[in-house]
């Protein structure tokens, strides 16, 4: 139980360490919209198994088995009865942004591509917009103004002697 308690606090400080690439709110949006999309995709789930095509049927599937996925890797408290959910949760955890970026949004676009209906559409659409989310996030913040015009074409800066057009 120690051990827990001691795994919670290092991850409250990681999660409010004020040299982090991002600020707080960013990394509890991407965490609250995958949760919601994990919730969701469970939700509309259920209400999708009344369906009679087989294709649907595999999708609904997928789309449950994502979305409760979604809900141990980002919420592993809401399965703390199952032992070995927080080893996979610390492993997530430990993982570059763009695996998980990859890994939602691969997970949001198999059941919309297997059934186009709202259910899957509503329910998957919330997983891989918590991937897109974790995809932004990947790719870093964007250069000043000094930087990005340092780096840019010389051939576009404002310094560019523009006299000799006719």
């Amino acid at each position: 139980m120690g051990a827990a308690a001691s795994g919670v606090s290092t991850q409250m400080q990681a999660e409010h360490d004020p040299n982090a690439a991002f600020p707080w709110w960013v990394r509890f949006l991407a965490k609250g919209v995958a949760i919601l999309g994990g919730f969701l995709s469970l939700f509309f789930g259920v209400l999708g198994l009344i369906t009679l095509s087989a294709t649907c049927m595999v999708a609904i599937l997928l789309q449950m088995t994502a979305g409760a996925l979604v809900i141990a890797l980002e919420a592993p408290f809401c399965c703390q009865f199952v032992d070995f959910i927080e080893k996979i949760a610390r492993f997530s955890e430990s993982r570059a942004l763009w695996h998980k970026a990859a890994i939602y949004g691969a997970m949001g676009l198999i059941p919309i591509f297997l059934c186009i209906e709202l259910n899957t559409i509503l329910g998957s659409g919330t997983i891989f917009a918590s991937g897109v989310i974790y995809g932004f996030m990947a790719l870093g913040k964007k250069a000043d103004r000094s930087n990005m015009m340092a780096a840019g074409d010389p051939a576009w800066s404002p310094q560019v002697n523009q006299s000799n057009i006719p």
